[in-house]
């Protein structure tokens, strides 16, 4: 039986966010303190802060910072899952810091996939700002890992998480998707490389049916940014962590966006860390931390 419009479930007239304030020796508390005073974004949303109290040593990675930061991210994680609010934000934690305090995670990306059920391949970073989107197939791992996970089924898993994430989260019918080449010039013609004769090539001709999304290239890395940002593309899929975030903070260095795709929630973050050199000094901007909370309000509407 088809449910009547007046039935469904209708978005809240101001979205509620769980703010995370990350590591407490860090920036996070200020960027989000400051952030959320802005007037324009009070209107927007009404905030649930979690910032369990802290009493470690500031502007370095500690045990003590490490848990406290753990504790923040988990508690305003399960408030959005049991639907106390309607979308996360995370302020920075510090990996180091949370290995200190033994918790073994890669990121945030890492924990709230654990939180959620999902295995950590199945969920992927999506990085917002200057007018592009970039996707990244792999995350925090050295270039000669990211080179040899350049496979296609490692790549096929990440496309589409990407492809069927920013539908869902965007509302887009079909998102077009560039996948951007491993070497120079895309390889020249095997001259500079061979994976985008043997991989690359082949598995965007293997996934040129699917109904999800519209994946083109390989193109090469030095001018498939341009043209995204020009609009011929949705997002650019991109093979490592630096190709994709050299473009994306050249253009947004200060308001650059993460959005988790593949979650059950909507979450996204400020593209920075810690900062822990400046932190406690009043010097932290926070517009990055703002964008994060516009973009959690859009796509909570969505």
């Amino acid at each position: 039986m088809r449910q009547s419009n007046s039935l469904k479930k209708k978005k809240p007239a101001k979205i509620r966010l769980a703010i995370s304030v990350g590591d407490p020796a860090g920036i996070g508390p200020e960027v989000a303190a400051k952030a959320m005073a802005d007037p324009g974004l009070r209107r927007l949303a009404d905030f649930m802060v979690f910032a369990e109290p802290f009493q470690g040593p500031k502007a370095r990675p500690s045990a003590a910072s490490g848990a406290v930061a753990l504790s923040n991210v988990r508690n305003a994680a399960q408030a959005v899952m049991q639907g106390q609010a309607n979308a996360l934000v995370t302020a920075p934690i510090s990996k180091e810091a949370l290995h200190l305090a033994g918790a073994h995670y890669a990121g945030h990306t890492e924990l709230l996939a654990q939180m959620a059920a999902k295995k950590s391949d199945e969920v992927g970073m999506l990085l917002v700002g200057g007018g592009l989107r970039v996707f990244l197939a792999s995350r925090h791992v050295s270039l000669e890992e990211a080179i040899r996970v350049t496979d296609a089924v490692h790549l096929r898993k990440a496309i589409r998480i990407c492809g069927s994430g920013m539908a869902k989260a965007y509302g887009m019918k079909r998102p077009r998707l560039a996948l951007a080449a491993l070497n120079p010039h895309a390889g020249e013609a095997g001259a500079f490389g061979t994976q985008e004769i043997n991989i690359l090539r082949p598995l965007v001709k293997s996934l040129q049916s699917d109904k999800r999304f519209k994946l083109s290239g390989p193109f090469p890395a030095d001018t498939v940014f341009v043209k995204a940002v020009a609009g011929d593309f949705d997002a650019v899929v991109c093979l490592y962590h630096d190709q994709g975030l050299i473009p994306l903070k050249l253009l947004a260095f200060d308001t650059g966006v993460n959005v988790t795709l593949g979650l059950p929630f909507v979450r996204t973050s400020p593209d920075h860390g810690t900062a822990y050199d400046i932190a406690g000094m009043d010097k932290a901007s926070p517009e990055s931390m703002k964008e994060a909370i516009r973009l959690a309000v859009e796509l909570a509407r969505i």
